[in-house]
């Protein structure tokens, strides 16, 4: 399977598909910080080759998306959480956070086989009803969907962390990976390439007082943002055991 991942962050999400076997062959995520991440990783030889897109809006606007038309089997995104967090104001479409619009603009142009969605158990709120807009909007781009909510927990972490984890299948269609693709960016291009990875034990192991200040905040950031890999895993594996 060859994976074009959306909001990357830190590479937790890469490494979950990682152990699917997947090759990833494209990034996209805004962070200055998680585009280290994933540029460090790549460089060492964890995660796949592939260019990293700092803007999912200029990878639209600027051609990359319809690029990957027929090159990747699924699309994977972890949008933007905090329009649908508990934690937030709920605002949900209103939010200028919120992304899911150019997610399934992404997916309407590239056309995979099947889309791995990830966001807080929030977004099945009836409060803001934002859920029924994503699956209208799957549905209408030729998507049957399944949902699940997993936790962390339940794959053997001492955290709870639960995530609603969506699978998107469309039979129709009808791309064909190309065996000779190449990526849409050259090397000599200003988008580089990248990935990571976020997995603790009972807490991250980030140092608190003097060491390593300065990156304190943006690795907080990008744990508290990533996905745990074996969840990822496991939340695939689940929603498509039966699958016809």
């Amino acid at each position: 399977m060859r994976e074009l991942s959306l909001f990357s962050g830190a590479g937790g999400g890469v490494l979950g598909t990682r152990l699917l076997g997947w090759e990833t062959v494209g990034y996209v995520e805004q962070n200055p910080y998680c585009q280290t991440i994933l540029s460090a990783r790549i460089k060492d030889g964890i995660f796949h080759e592939g260019p990293v897109f700092s803007d999912i809006n200029a990878f639209i606007s600027e051609g990359y998306a319809d690029a990957y038309k027929g090159m990747v089997d699924v699309i994977t995104a972890g949008f933007p959480c905090q329009p649908f967090s508990v934690a937030g104001s709920g605002k949900a479409s209103s939010d200028p956070r919120n992304c899911w619009p150019q997610t399934i603009e992404v997916i309407r142009k590239v056309k995979p086989r099947f889309c791995l969605l990830e966001n807080v158990p929030g977004l099945l709120s009836r409060k803001h009803r934002y859920f029924e807009t994503i699956l209208k909007d799957l549905a209408k781009s030729g998507y049957d969907a399944r949902w699940k909510v997993i936790s962390a927990s339940e794959v053997g972490a001492p955290h709870k962390r639960d995530r609603l984890w969506i699978v998107a299948f469309n039979p129709n269609t009808g791309s064909k990976r190309l065996e000779g693709w190449e990526s849409p960016v050259r090397e000599s291009e200003e988008h580089s390439s990248s990935s990571g990875s976020c997995w603790w034990e009972t807490e991250p192991n980030v140092d608190r007082v003097a060491n390593g200040v300065a990156n304190r905040v943006d690795r907080l950031k990008a744990i508290g943002n990533g996905q745990v890999p074996e969840v990822v895993a496991t939340a695939w594996e689940v929603l498509t055991s039966t699958w016809d």
